[in-house]
């Protein structure tokens, strides 16, 4: 049997049809993706979550727990301080703690008592910035003379601590409501030695508004630095406000993205420090999923104690609220415009202070 002798392959015959300027070969002409190129990706990120505290109250109708509830000077005696507009329908206002933190409130609904019952329904954001919850105060007289104070609070896609950080918090308030109105005596909390803790809504995914916070010329822009970087054992010096002065963010602990169990997302440890503290306050700044392109930014401090016994919390605290609060918004300002608004929807031209986006 004879044997065809095969031709080197520059004298094998190829495709005289092709594109102009060559001829065509299998891998240009044949579909062939790689592997992991099926096209499966992320449609939805979806998560709903309620809390309900409720608490019954006795001795007191209907009527006086609705006053404690919607009245701005009776509320400011076991919750917090409001205005003239808090629980008026359509309006905005803010409940108040005075040591810097409060929520920003639109009232949605306020039924007053009517045949046994009286509803109060709000919007909320922690420090006017934070993701919007509904609250729910649903009010109920069954029998017997017992008021029955339900309060429902619904979230879409909160941070992971939000069940339980409110979801503790609502018997506490509850029974301040009950004991103000069994006493009549001022219930309120005092300023917390924790805090402040902002937090807010970017709309980029985790790993891409992280890389994109912690880099310098965003830094510049967002944190206000002069100088330094988040490295890991490095400090970042920032201007707090025009008439603020400075502050120093040494960082003790930068963990970046797949390095921590069991969350796998990049967080950040450091001290804070201002002239004329008796001591660094520790500070905590980190990021989780919020849905689908979309994140979570929080930032938290403790160690006021430094500060000693005050009846008072020091002027410095609502300041750093105050400072964490405006920085979030620029960051989302850089990012691509307020949450809701896809990237780079948002207005177009200079920032504040004539920063360029």
């Amino acid at each position: 049997m004879s044997v065809e002798p095969v031709a080197p392959p520059e004298e094998r015959p190829r495709p005289e049809s092709g594109p102009p300027g060559g001829p065509e070969f299998a891998h240009e002409i044949l579909e062939f993706p790689p592997l992991g190129s099926s096209g499966g990706h992320p449609v939805a990120h979806r998560r709903w979550e309620e809390l309900v505290s409720d608490i019954h109250i006795r001795g007191h109708g209907l009527d006086d727990v609705w006053n404690a509830l919607t009245d701005p000077y009776a509320i400011a005696q076991w919750f917090a301080d409001a205005d003239e507009f808090w629980a008026a329908p359509g309006r905005e206002s803010a409940l108040d703690f005075n040591d810097g933190e409060f929520f920003w409130c639109r009232t949605v609904a306020a039924e007053p008592p009517h045949e046994g019952r009286a509803l109060l329904e709000h919007l909320w954001r922690w420090v006017g910035v934070g993701p919007a919850t509904t609250v729910r105060w649903e009010l109920s007289e069954p029998t017997g003379g017992v008021v029955r104070v339900r309060v429902v609070e619904r979230a879409t896609n909160p941070p992971s601590d939000w069940r339980s950080w409110n979801g503790m918090g609502w018997p506490g308030i509850l029974d301040q409501l009950a004991e103000h109105l069994r006493t009549g005596r001022r219930q309120r909390w005092p300023w917390r030695r924790m805090g402040p803790y902002v937090q807010t809504e970017l709309p980029l995914g985790t790993f891409e508004a992280w890389s994109t916070l912690t880099s310098i010329p965003a830094l510049q822009f967002w944190l206000g630095r002069s100088s330094g970087t988040l490295v890991e054992g490095d400090r970042v010096d920032f201007t707090i406000g025009d008439a603020s002065g400075t502050a120093s963010l040494a960082v003790t602990r930068h963990v970046e993205a797949n390095q921590s169990f069991p969350s796998f997302q990049p967080r950040l440890e450091f001290t804070l420090h201002r002239l004329g503290w008796p001591g660094p306050l520790d500070g905590h700044l980190w990021i989780e999923p919020a849905g689908l392109g979309r994140s979570v930014l929080q930032v938290f401090h403790s160690g006021w104690e430094r500060f000693g016994q005050l009846a008072e919390a020091p002027v410095d605290r609502a300041l750093l609220t105050a400072f964490w609060a405006s920085a979030f918004g620029r960051l989302v300002l850089l990012m691509g415009g307020p949450p809701g608004e896809a990237p780079g929807s948002g207005t177009d031209g200079p920032g504040p202070h004539a920063w360029s986006r």
